[in-house]
């Protein structure tokens, strides 16, 4: 019998760069969907993440986080934000709670008041943060009535999950699910690929150079080994915008390269369940980032 019910809805996750967005979504669906790192920027794409369970399908939407506009690039990135928090049904605002709420925190507070959705604080890492500390933290946002609801979570150890989707669900829309109930994204397999062997590069990467890389996959191909195995075989491009970006990318006889492909072919054959070959090359593309042409070739015409 059908769940009259039954809630679905997009809850648009925002917050600085680096404050378990991702790490978020890939616990509650316990795999991992979106790529994490340190260095900002790692997102670059609306990712749509699916939760299902017995009344609800929740789609997480991940985004990139808020940066500073630098060139054209960031301001498409800072617009995707924009838009995707207008069409989504619930904003899910994630504060680093062990960093302290900062300038930055209070910029994005002041662009969430602007807009008509209900808003959800989510003060990630509690298992790093002392009582008096959490204490201080909340002072701080005691006056802002646009909060719906504030969940104190950790992203990293799954606390507080069940408060956070009970809480959820009080403000998404009854309605039938989007997708079907055994998909976890519908972004093409081909896309998350690409983003994990961006992640396997940027981990070791100086802090300019990932703002300055994207890849490509030029080919994705099932096969089958000499032993009948299911086989795919990836030829992967690593794009720049200087030479000696690439140099280093590529590493000494081609060591860093090499090492981040290894990384990457390991996660590339957990996530897609069979062997993997992977090639990579590097190109340079000068000054992608400022180019609208280029931008668009690589999907970031959003």
């Amino acid at each position: 019998m059908e769940n009259l019910n039954f809630k679905s809805g997009f809850a648009a996750l925002v917050g600085r760069t680096n404050v378990g967005k991702s790490t978020l979504i890939n616990n509650i669906l316990g795999s991992k969907i979106v790529i994490t790192s340190e260095k900002a920027q790692t997102t670059r794409n609306r990712v749509n993440c699916i939760y299902n369970d017995n009344d609800s399908q929740i789609i997480f939407v991940d985004i990139p986080g808020f940066l500073k506009p630098r060139n054209l690039l960031t301001e498409k990135l800072n617009k995707l934000i924009v838009n995707t928090i207008k069409d989504s049904d619930l904003v899910l605002f994630i504060v680093d709670v062990s960093k302290g709420i900062g300038k930055g925190d209070f910029f994005i507070f002041e662009k969430l008041m602007q807009l008509d959705k209900p808003v959800i604080l989510l003060l990630n890492k509690i298992d790093i943060t002392s009582g008096k500390n959490l204490e201080i933290e909340m002072e701080k946002i005691k006056d802002f009535d646009f909060l719906k609801e504030t969940v104190l979570i950790s992203a990293l150890k799954g606390t507080n999950f069940d408060k956070l989707l009970e809480a959820m669900k009080k403000y998404l829309p009854e309605g039938p699910a989007f997708y079907p109930d055994d998909i976890l994204s519908d972004r093409p397999v081909r896309n998350i690929a690409e983003d994990i062997i961006r992640e396997k590069l940027i981990y070791r990467l100086e802090d300019e150079l990932p703002h300055s890389i994207t890849v490509e996959i030029d080919k994705f191909e099932e096969g089958l080994t000499k032993a009948k195995e299911k086989i795919i075989r990836i030829n992967a491009i690593v794009y720049t915008q200087r030479q000696t970006h690439k140099l280093m990318i590529v590493g000494k006889n081609g060591s860093f390269l090499k090492e981040a492909g290894t990384m990457a072919r390991i996660e590339l054959e957990k996530f897609l369940d069979c062997k993997v070959h992977l090639e990579l090359w590097v190109k340079v593309r000068e000054n992608w980032t400022k180019n609208e042409s280029a931008l668009k070739d690589f999907g970031y015409d959003f």
